[in-house]
């Protein structure tokens, strides 16, 4: 064992004559271990959420959508999916798919949706359209199917707004263009759909606004017949800007738009509050560091005889700067270490925790209703713990510099004359 670090752990060790710089060493250790402890749940649970909301939408979107150059539609859809799973063997499945803007109204509630027009069988495959009917199984609405020809598969929450139900006929209207001179889009023929299910995506823009009905009603609604894309689902969704490129490398008609693209601002707002909320919960850290410098600070004016007999001894100011450093060291590392340790514990276990919790005060943590989420996610990824455990240590690190540099440039004569 070096000198330094012999030293250093006998200052922490022993006993003192003021027992207060003991107790802000053991505060200090503990300040560093609750710091730790909480970016890592933290920080877990947000990259939990990403992960679920990531999963969510690549699941109700598809990877990448096709569409035709120069703002037209695909008239031939099977042969345009042929044409681009020719260039992208990465390609799993695809399906057509014709957006409407609509009114639906049952009753006397009215409201603005998105129809999605769609091959049923083909959507199944490359979005989570069927599974998402099943999800609503146990509630008021019924089980529900995907849709024939003049039937409608509703949001969860737009089927809530209209008090729609599995069986219900609601009207659609649409701006279907009827061309009359001077008249340009007028709204269109109000036309009955019967609800053959209700899906719930747990994705708030999803079950708010999206409506599926098969291609045969979609263009009786839109009165087009070709479609406005075709949604493509791949063997990697992060494959997607590379079958993009290779698209539009092999020089096809199409240009495809990916799922991060079509929620880029999302992700980067995701990127950007995990971001902030490391560098605010930092600062718990930093505020023990700064205990840590005041520990060292004490245990300097203190030992200030001991030093001025080591350097009297033969003992360099390098030593003595190393010395306390270690010290300061020692202290967070052990903080640091418990931290660590708890941290991760905590975090796999929050779930349990939660639900004891819970039960023990009868409150609901963490509604489903809100969240969209029966559990609260939690990720616990390696690379972040040790990115939080490193910054924790090297803030204890800056915190020992300056009572270490103290300590060393202390004159053993100064610290001998009245001993």
């Amino acid at each position: 064992m070096r000198f330094e670090t012999y030293v250093a752990a006998r200052y922490l060790r022993g006993k003192r004559k003021n027992r207060f710089v003991n107790l802000i060493g053991i505060i200090s250790v503990a300040g560093v271990c609750v710091g730790v402890i909480t970016l890592i749940v933290v920080m877990s649970v947000m990259t939990g959420f990403d992960i679920e909301l990531m999963n969510t939408i690549v699941g109700n979107r598809s990877h990448l959508t096709v569409y035709a150059r120069g703002d037209r539609t695909i008239e031939d859809w099977k042969k345009a999916i042929q044409d681009i799973e020719k260039v992208c063997p990465q390609i799993v499945a695809a399906s057509p798919m014709v957006t409407i803007e609509a009114l639906l109204k049952n009753g006397e509630r009215t409201t603005g949706a998105l129809i999605l027009g769609c091959d049923p069988k083909l959507q199944s495959n490359v979005t989570d359209l069927e599974k998402n009917l099943s999800n609503t199984e146990g509630r008021t609405f019924g089980r529900g199917e995907l849709p024939k020809e003049k039937e409608i598969v509703l949001g969860y929450r737009l089927a809530n707004r209209i008090n729609a139900s599995v069986g219900d006929e609601i009207v659609v209207f649409t701006a279907r263009s009827t061309v009359k001179a001077m008249l340009g889009k007028q709204l269109g023929t109000p036309v009955w759909l019967k609800v053959s299910g209700i899906s719930q995506a747990r994705m708030s823009d999803f079950d708010e606004l999206y409506s599926f009905v098969d291609l045969a009603t979609a263009r009786m609604l839109k009165g087009q017949e070709g479609v406005d894309g075709i949604q493509v689902k791949l063997t990697d969704p992060f494959e997607a800007d590379a079958v993009s490129s290779a698209i539009r490398d092999a020089r096809l008609p199409y240009i495809g738009q990916t799922w991060y693209q079509d929620q880029e601002a999302f992700f980067e707002a995701l990127k950007q509050e995990k971001l902030v909320m490391f560098i605010i919960l930092a600062f718990i850290v930093l505020v023990a560091a700064f205990n840590i410098t005041s520990t060292l600070i004490m245990i300097v004016m203190e030992k200030r005889r001991d030093i001025g007999i080591l350097r009297t001894l033969g003992s360099s100011g390098g030593s003595i700067l190393l010395l306390f450093i270690i010290q300061g060291l020692m202290i967070g590392l052990s903080g640091a270490f418990l931290g660590t340790l708890f941290g991760a514990l905590l975090a796999y276990n929050l779930n349990p925790i939660a639900e004891f919790l819970a039960w023990l005060f009868d409150i609901d943590l963490f509604n489903s209703t809100i969240y969209y989420f029966d559990h609260i996610p939690v990720q616990v990824v390696p690379r972040d713990v040790f990115w939080i455990t490193f910054s924790a240590v090297v803030l204890t690190f800056l915190s020992t510099l300056y009572p270490a540099w103290s300590a060393s440039r202390v004159n053993p004569v100064d610290a001998l004359r009245y001993e």
